[in-house]
Order: structure tokens, then C-alpha cells, then sequence
């Protein structure tokens, strides 16, 4: 009697097991299948682009008195030159006036961990709307990128192209983080008004076009909300030729 018991338990045990392998086999029959969408042509070529110019992006800090208060300023910047030497690379990049103000020197973050000393070329006092604009000189060991300034036709127009950004904001966590696209809603003389997000840390990041990895200006500006938080869809970058302008002024 014990035997065919155990029996019987054996055969229970088989069928179970049996009709679980069935359950499993039907349950990833009918399972809906997901597929990553492919990408297309342009974004395969947006995301190769994103590199070669994320290796010519800096992070810039500068902890100084501002107004009797002491204060630590962050910003972002572009290599946009380079000087081989002997001892090492000398690299120029843009930035902010806003971000240098009161100091000849500051720290530049080349990559998320290493800094050298940078120096201001064109400290200034006072300056326009569109006088916003730093250089900066630096050398270093470290292979850095380098994008090429290059003018726009002033025929081209620029409205409704998309846009993104290099920047670092809040800290080196992020550095060189690519905002999200946006889209260029006016241009007015030698401003760029946009929408991509900026934050705390992005002032004097390259603003290029998404299509071509063109630098057509630098940012200088973003929008706050009534509680003094960054606001999406509102930001200013000054022109790229207005950035040339007084680049070429600064290094004559």
C-alpha cells in the first residue's frame, strides 16, 4: 500500500512539473516581444559627433569676493585654440565675463578629476549685453579637443533649427553633460534666444546645432522661475559671429 502511494506522489509530481513547463512555454508564446527603435541616419550621426566636441568642453571655477560676499561661481567654456609648446599644450578657451569677474586667475577642470590654473585674458569691469565673453589661456599635458570658430552667413537664418548644449552643471558629477535638444525661437541681432536646459554651472557653454555640430554662439543667460529656479525654454547665447568679433580682439 506504501508502494503505489509513493506511486502516486511520483506521477502527481511528473504531471506538475509537467504542466509548469507547458504554463512557461505558453506564457512566453503569447509575452509581446519589444523592439529598441533603430536610429535613424541624422541621430546616428548626432550621437558620433557628441565626442569630439564633449573632448573640447571645460568646467570653470571661480571662488572669490563678490559684492563683500564670498562666493564660489561655476561655469562652462570651450576649447577654441591650441599652442603646442614644450612643456605641454597651451589651450584657449571661452567662457562667461560673468563667471571670471573680479580675478586674473581661476581653476579650469579639464576632465571630471584633474584642474589646472587658468589665466583671464580680457578681465573687464563693465561690459554690454553682448561683451559677455571671456578668454581664457591654460596649459596642460592632457589632449584636449578643439572646436573651430567658424562665422555664419549672415543671410543663414537659424530660427526653428535645433539646438543642444555641452556644459557642467551643479558639479563635476556631470561634467560635460549634453542637454536635451531644443529649439531656436528668435534670433535677434546678437542674441540667440532657445530652449534647451540650462542650469547653475552651463553659463559660457557652446550652444551648436544638432544637424551639423556647428558652434553658433555662446550662453550667457538662462531664465528663472519666481522662486529663483533654472526655467526651460528661455535662455540667450550670444552670436558666434559677435563671439568672433571679440575673440579676434582679445588675441590681436
Amino acid at each position: 500500500m506504501k508502494r503505489v502511494l509513493n506511486l502516486m506522489i511520483f506521477g502527481f509530481l511528473i504531471l506538475l512539473l509537467t504542466s509548469c513547463a507547458q504554463l512557461n512555454t505558453y506564457v512566453e508564446n503569447i509575452r509581446p516581444v519589444a523592439y529598441a527603435p533603430s536610429l535613424t541616419e541624422s541621430e546616428a550621426a548626432f550621437v558620433e559627433m557628441i565626442p569630439d566636441l564633449k573632448s573640447a568642453g571645460i568646467a570653470v571655477v571661480n571662488s572669490g569676493n563678490f559684492g563683500g560676499e564670498f562666493e564660489t561661481r561655476r561655469g562652462s567654456g570651450v576649447i577654441v585654440k591650441k599652442e603646442e609648446g614644450v612643456l605641454g599644450t597651451t589651450y584657449y578657451a571661452i567662457t562667461t565675463q560673468w563667471v571670471v569677474e573680479s580675478t586674473l586667475t581661476l581653476t579650469v577642470h579639464v576632465t571630471p578629476t584633474e584642474s589646472v590654473t587658468a589665466m583671464v585674458m580680457n578681465a573687464k569691469l563693465e561690459y554690454a549685453a553682448d561683451e559677455d565673453i571671456a578668454l581664457i589661456r591654460f596649459t596642460t599635458s592632457i589632449d584636449l579637443g578643439v572646436v573651430e570658430l567658424v562665422r555664419i552667413d549672415e543671410e543663414r537664418s537659424l530660427e526653428n533649427l535645433t539646438i543642444f548644449s555641452i556644459g557642467t552643471p551643479i558639479s563635476n558629477a556631470y561634467f560635460n553633460y549634453v542637454s536635451n535638444p531644443a529649439v531656436i525661437m528668435g534670433v535677434f541681432e546678437n542674441r540667440i534666444v532657445h530652449g534647451t536646459n540650462l542650469n547653475v554651472g552651463t553659463l559660457g557653454s557652446p550652444l551648436y546645432l544638432k544637424a551639423t555640430g556647428e558652434l553658433i554662439g555662446i550662453n550667457v543667460k538662462y531664465s528663472l522661475t519666481a522662486t529663483g529656479r533654472p526655467e526651460v525654454l528661455l535662455n540667450d547665447a550670444i552670436h558666434i559671429n559677435r563671439v568672433i568679433d571679440l575673440v579676434e580682439g582679445y588675441l590681436s
